[in-house]
């Protein structure tokens, strides 16, 4: 049976993703002399620049870096406490786009998880509180993103929003929860902090939270930085492969997405090698200002609607760990194609294991509601702890696993290719009452914020 990817092509992306691991000493410089990196700021323009260099090292002339303006949130002073009863300073960070400038004391009120079903619960308890809620979900149902949470908190009249973080080791986590800026502050604590204040009303305690923080909201410009292996046959067709190269200032951004960023680096060092072009474009993405709202993202298909129905797959890695498997969002029927290269890929580790149900909240989103075709990886939690670490200061670069990202490298270079150059592309574009549809089969209609 013919393979989805000729012997002498894999031999050779093999060779590359693991006698060549060029990504892995990327990611490092990355992590270590640029760290966390705000699209839009300083540190988003070395990171670009640096993007622009690893893309050159890996063997790509034709680079690109696309222009678009961005707002810029930076943290400023923050202090979070309980006053009065329990007295105590708590561990926190801001989460993007909150106040530039606020001073708030509030009883605080366990909301659970911080649904409309929680609120409904607790009625007018809710108007004037501080919320306290945990950044999960009953067992079962969908984990809201927090910018969900904070909107459900608004419409219920909380004076501010503390969500605590559900991994021990006292680290709390950022994260954007408003697009522009935020009518009220909102904060991640610690799992430990926020257990304690739980303790505290549940023995009868009404202990008082303050919120006083500053921050500042500029404008800037940011860069989507593209890299193209041209196709030989049909060029204007292309296979998308990307992840974000923004991070949270207050780490390295080494898991999210740092990792993202190398399994692309390394597979386009990997495809440079193969020896001939694909029949089709490979076109490589390193997004900007995915932490803040998939601004690069969005741009690029905004900008390039014309173009959608020339992409024939988008391929986007966002703390993608060891794979397994292939997740097609809206599709559930995979093709032969990628039973083919799930059977190939075997000693890898790929199963063949295919999800579909629609996921929100990284850079696929704005392709996918554009009917784009999406084919992902589904993938183990990064080894080494590294998910504990999500948008915290922990997030270093020890925490990447160097042989998942290899395997991960591996995979994405053979399904890229395979998509690049077969005869007949294995999907098609969607309707918009087809995405309309898929959306709702997935439950998120009331999930997508613009």
């Amino acid at each position: 049976m013919q393979r989805p990817v000729p012997s002498e092509v894999a031999d050779r992306i093999l060779a590359r993703c693991f006698g060549e691991p060029i990504a892995y000493r990327e990611l490092r410089e990355l992590c270590d002399h640029v760290g966390g990196r705000t699209s839009g700021a300083e540190s988003g323009a070395q990171a670009e620049a640096w993007a622009l260099r690893a893309f050159a090292r890996c063997g790509i002339e034709q680079t690109l870096a696309d222009p678009l303006t961005v707002p810029v949130w930076k943290r400023g002073s923050l202090t979070v406490e309980v006053q009065g009863v329990g007295a105590a300073p708590i561990a926190a960070l801001a989460h993007g786009f909150a106040p530039e400038a606020c001073d708030i004391a509030a009883p605080i009120l366990d909301v659970g998880y911080g649904l409309p079903a929680d609120y409904a619960r607790l009625g007018d308890l809710a108007r004037g509180a501080m919320a306290l809620c945990s950044e999960a979900a009953p067992e079962g149902q969908r984990a809201p993103h927090r910018t969900e949470k904070l909107a459900w908190a608004v419409d219920h009249g909380v004076a501010g929003l503390m969500i605590m973080g559900s991994a021990p080791g006292c680290l709390p986590r950022t994260g954007v929860c408003h697009r522009s800026g935020s009518p009220i502050p909102s904060v991640g604590i610690t799992r430990e902090d926020g257990e304690r204040l739980r303790r505290m009303l549940e023995d009868g305690l009404r202990p008082t939270g303050r919120i006083a923080m500053t921050n500042t909201i500029t404008e800037g410009t940011a860069h989507n930085i593209l890299a193209d292996i041209p196709g030989c046959d049909e060029p204007s067709e292309i296979v998308l492969a990307g992840g974000h190269l923004d991070s949270w200032d207050v780490s390295q951004g080494a898991t999210d997405n740092g990792l993202g960023c190398a399994i692309v680096l390394q597979a386009a060092h990997a495809l440079c090698g193969v020896g001939r072009r694909p029949r089709r474009t490979i076109r490589f993405a390193l997004w900007a200002a995915e932490e803040t709202g998939l601004r690069g993202s969005r741009a690029y298909v905004a900008a390039r609607r014309d173009e959608l129905d020339s992409i024939v797959g988008v391929m986007n890695f966002d703390m993608t760990g060891d794979p397994y498997g292939y997740w097609t969002p809206g599709r559930p029927e995979p093709p032969e194609m990628l039973h083919g290269l799930a059977r190939q890929l075997a000693p890898l580790g790929m199963r063949e294991e295919f999800g579909h149900t629609a996921g929100l909240h990284s850079d696929h989103q704005p392709f996918m509601l554009a009917g784009v075709p999406v084919v992902c990886l589904s993938a183990r939690g990064t080894e080494g702890g590294g998910g504990a670490y999500y948008h915290s200061v922990g997030d270093t670069f020890e925490k990447v696993s160097q042989p998942a990202l290899c395997r991960a490298a591996a995979v994405a270079a053979h399904t890229l290719w395979a998509l690049a150059d077969c005869e007949q592309p294995p999907y098609r574009r969607m309707s918009d009452a087809e995405v309309t549809s898929m959306i709702e089969a997935a439950g998120l209609k009331d999930a997508i914020i613009d």
